[in-house]
């Protein structure tokens, strides 16, 4: 067998190769180097492996990926290898020893049996990620109607034409840094019901934020941010009142978690317009109208690094007994899951909690989603009546939360916007009560 065609199907040592296409060491050594670029070297204790490079997604064998700075200036940080066997291989540029040493995966070498975590972070998905995917098939016969049918290769090739709009600062593409800056989709606060209109009459789509509710992202002009922009059903029946209900107790959920001075949470504003309710969140993975910073989601990174599909809170502890989230950061994730479940936050899923990447691990970002999904109307609809009762809390930490639940249901009884129905619950069922 040829060095090519078995390299073709396996990453090998050179023992291995030796073995499998009849060489000596030296014969080995030098048809390996004969290949040049398309041999890849992976990191194996003292007995390295290669693998043969492949073209992916139309952009050869050897695509870019680039960070991009508070300024908006990207870095090239790391090349993604495809490899002929299967999977990718993540090459860590020598020149830039701060690529987070995270993004060589669990097993520190950089190889990957599909798209590397971070990257697939950047896919589309949610209510927006929907839309996008109709509009992809629109537009490329060659992309399924429905996210759910993408694959590798789909994923690939839109990341290469479309990493403006994703979550977080990471650019994939050789070309990255040729791009002129983009131009910034703004709009002032009182185009938002216009947007909002049109998102729900058309196919059309702002970005590739995630999350299941209604939503858009710009550059807000009456706060120089970036922002992403959830809405309510227009009107005033129980659907459009239950929906405002909810986008309320996630601007005060975040409001009283900015009190502790121990956690932290989006910075929100609640907002009126033509029968909507909109609550305008600032994003923490931008900076001015081009930076970008660090911004995973949890689910990509326990996929990777524990693979458990399990709680925050366990997750977290898993994390920080790999050393790759601090003590402080794993105590903020308990407090924030003993807070969801005072306020009836149902979605607490590994997507509505993300960290940002350093050289040796992650950091807590601020939290987002955080809202009283408990009483959002059913997926078809229906509204029911308003029930909970405030339970025991799985994991008791070190902070005393009661005091800022309290802080919560009072403050959406002392909001305006806050339906009748909604505050005579809270006050019939005491959860505004101390202790």
């Amino acid at each position: 067998m040829t060095l090519l065609d078995y390299l073709a199907n396996h990453i090998a040592t050179s023992k291995e190769i030796q073995l499998n296409c009849d060489l000596t060491a030296r014969q080995a050594s030098s048809r390996l180097k004969k290949l040049g670029d398309q041999i890849i070297t992976i990191p194996n204790g003292r007995s390295p492996k290669y693998a043969l490079a492949t073209n992916a997604f139309g952009a050869g064998n050897n695509i870019t990926i680039w960070e991009v700075d508070s300024f908006g200036k990207p870095l090239a940080i790391a090349s993604l290898r495809p490899l002929a066997a299967g999977g990718f291989f993540v090459e860590p540029f020598t020149f830039n020893l701060g690529m987070p040493k995270v993004f060589l995966g669990e097993a520190g070498n950089g190889l990957y049996d599909d798209l590397p975590y971070f990257l697939f972070d950047m896919a589309p998905k949610g209510f927006l990620g929907k839309k996008i995917a109709q509009n992809m098939a629109e537009v490329d016969e060659r992309y399924p109607r429905h996210l759910n049918d993408w694959k590798t290769e789909h994923i690939g090739r839109y990341l290469l034409a479309n990493t403006e709009n994703s979550i977080g600062n990471l650019k994939f593409g050789n070309n990255a840094n040729l791009k002129l800056r983009p131009t910034v989709t703004k709009h002032s606060r009182s185009d938002y019901l216009t947007i909002a209109d049109d998102i729900i009459h058309s196919d059309s789509a702002l970005s590739s934020a995630g999350g299941e509710q209604q939503k858009f992202t710009t550059f807000c002009t009456d706060i120089n941010a970036h922002v992403i922009v959830k809405f309510s059903p227009k009107g005033d029946d129980a659907n459009a009142r239950r929906w405002k209900d909810v986008l309320i107790t996630e601007h005060y959920a975040n409001e009283v978690i900015n009190k502790t001075e121990i956690i932290t949470a989006a910075e929100t504003t609640l907002l009126e317009d033509g029968g909507r309710l909109f609550l305008e969140s600032v994003r923490f993975d931008r900076q001015g109208e081009q930076g970008k910073r660090s911004m995973l989601s949890l689910s990509v990174i326990d996929a990777e690094f524990v693979g458990s599909g399990d709680s925050w809170v366990k997750l977290a502890k898993n994390l920080y007994q790999q050393d790759l989230l601090s003590a402080h950061d794993q105590h903020s994730v308990m407090h924030l899951a003993n807070f969801a479940q005072l306020i009836n936050n149902t979605d607490t899923h590994l997507g509505n909690i993300s960290f940002k990447t350093h050289l040796d691990g992650f950091s807590l970002l601020p939290i987002y989603d955080m809202c009283s999904m408990g009483f959002a109307p059913k997926s078809n609809g229906e509204v029911t009546p308003f029930s909970f009762s405030t339970p025991d809390i799985d994991a008791p930490s070190s902070l005393d939360i009661t005091p800022y639940v309290n802080q919560f249901w009072q403050a959406i009884i002392d909001e305006p916007k806050t339906s009748d129905e909604f505050k005579t619950f809270i006050k019939s069922s005491k959860l505004d009560s101390p202790g």
